[in-house]
């Protein structure tokens, strides 16, 4: 994740099921490497366990404040690429929609269209085994794959 988060051009990785114990290694991994990483997890007692192995950016999908503290983490870390374990339902579309808001942030002019700052999610799980569900509010430059 972190070789093709460097060979695509990105600064930061979003991760998601980051508790997970692939999730504790790309931690230890990027904090060893200094690379930002956002971390999505789905209980406070999942973002506990990585907030007491050193992670910085930790972010519960189940909380009322999900969107707003996502779009906080990403536009810390400029986090414009993203592994998602989950697959099905919308949280690939969030985290596209939330990086794009990010990138508008500092955006030095207006578009219509949405930034031209790249996005990419990867879906390499299926966790969720339903339809991968996007609100395409993120731009004109995106791209949504398989596998890692």
């Amino acid at each position: 994740m972190v070789e093709t988060m460097k060979m695509e051009g990105h600064k930061a990785l979003v991760h998601t099921a980051a508790a997970s114990n692939l999730g504790q290694m790309l931690n230890k991994v990027c904090i060893k490497d200094g690379v930002d990483l956002v971390n999505i997890v789905r209980s406070p007692e999942q973002a506990k366990i990585l907030t007491d192995i050193g992670a910085k950016y930790v972010v519960d999908s189940t909380a009322p404040d999900f969107m707003e503290a996502l779009i906080k983490a990403l536009a810390a870390t400029g986090a414009t690429l993203a592994f998602d374990a989950i697959g099905g339902g919308k949280l690939a579309g969030q985290i596209l929609s939330g990086m794009e808001v990010a990138a508008n942030m500092t955006a030095k002019t207006y578009s219509r269209y949405g930034s031209t700052t790249y996005k990419q999610v990867y879906i390499y799980g299926g966790l969720n085994t339903g339809p991968t569900e996007l609100n395409r509010a993120f731009g004109m430059s995106w791209g949504l794959g398989a596998g890692c």
